[in-house]
C-alpha cells in the first residue's frame, strides 16, 4: 500500500469502520490493516519502517526507464542495456540488476529463431501459388497435406550468437489450442 492509502485506512478506522471493512475496501488481508493500526497507535505514523537487507539500487522510475531502453533496443544484451542506462542517468548498475528489472516489466530474453532466407524466385513462386489458391474452401484444403515444417525469412538471417531479443510475454505466438478457441 502507498503511504496515502495507509493514511486513508487509518482515517477510516478512526471514523468508526471495522478493520475487516477497511481491509475489504482496500482489497488486502485484515492482518495488514491490523498491523497498520497497531503501528499507528504506537508510533503515530504509518510511514514504512526501513527494511532489513541491501537497499535497492534503482528507483521505480529508473526501473521503468530500463524497460524502455530494452524495448527500444530489442537486440541489446542486459550488459548493453546496463551501459546505456549508466550513460544516460549516470548511476552505476550491473547486468545482474537489469535482468530482474526487465523480468518485473514482463520482458524476457529469447534467442531469435534461425530462418532459411527465401530467394526472389521463391518469393515470387509462393506469391503466385497463394494467388491461385486464394478462393479455395475448406473441402479443397482438406485434400492437401503440408509436409514442409521449415521456417523462412524474407531477409537473410544476420543474428549474432550472443544476441538476444527482449520480448513481451503477450507478444509470444499462440499455440494451436489458443487459436481454436
Amino acid at each position: 500500500m502507498e503511504d496515502s492509502e495507509r493514511w486513508l485506512a487509518v482515517g477510516r478506522i478512526e471514523a468508526g469502520q471495522s478493520i475487516t471493512d477497511v481491509a475489504l475496501f482496500f482489497d488486502v488481508h485484515h492482518s495488514v490493516i491490523s498491523r497498520l493500526w497497531k503501528q499507528f497507535q504506537t508510533t503515530q505514523t504509518v510511514v514504512r519502517r526501513p527494511l532489513a537487507g541491501r537497499p535497492r539500487v534503482t528507483a521505480p522510475a529508473e526501473d521503468r526507464y530500463i524497460a524502455i531502453v530494452a524495448k527500444r533496443n530489442r537486440r541489446a544484451t542486459s550488459a548493453r542495456v546496463a551501459s546505456m542506462v549508466i550513460a544516460s542517468i549516470g548511476k552505476a548498475i550491473s547486468a545482474v540488476t537489469v535482468r530482474p528489472r526487465l523480468h518485473m516489466s514482463g520482458l524476457y530474453a529469447r534467442v531469435p529463431r534461425v530462418c532459411v532466407p527465401l530467394s526472389v524466385q521463391s518469393r515470387g513462386a509462393r506469391l503466385q501459388w497463394c494467388r491461385e489458391h486464394v478462393n479455395w474452401n475448406v473441402s479443397d484444403w482438406s485434400n492437401v497435406m503440408f509436409t514442409d515444417a521449415s521456417r523462412f525469412a524474407l531477409e537473410p538471417d544476420d543474428r549474432l550468437k550472443s544476441a538476444v531479443h527482449w520480448v513481451d510475454l503477450f507478444l509470444l505466438p499462440l499455440d494451436d489450442s489458443q487459436l481454436q478457441s
